[in-house]
């Protein structure tokens, strides 16, 4: 079976978000709220936009950031289609 680029980022991000910032949900739509239905607060989303430079190798730009981008499951994978590849970092242990 072969995946989009966004089903592909999908299951990453959604892989990121339970792994890393240990948020569970049953339902991952276009339509889940990051804040109120995943309980995703603002320390969470600064942690996420580090995860998808490290782990994505998505260059956000950091005066660019608009926290609209972070409303829903569907706003942030369409603000993801947007952003450059950067090269992988390697982060301190």
């Amino acid at each position: 079976m072969t995946y989009s680029i966004r089903e592909q980022r999908r299951e990453r991000l959604i892989s990121l978000m339970k792994e890393k910032l240990q948020v569970n949900s049953d339902n991952w739509d276009d339509e889940k709220r990051l804040n109120e239905d995943l309980r995703i607060d603002s320390v969470m989303i600064v942690q996420l936009i580090v995860y998808m430079e490290t782990e994505l190798h998505l260059s956000v730009p950091d005066n660019e950031v608009d926290p609209r981008a972070f409303s829903t499951m569907g706003t942030l994978l369409d603000f993801m289609d947007t952003l450059p590849p950067c090269e992988p970092v390697e982060m301190l242990e």
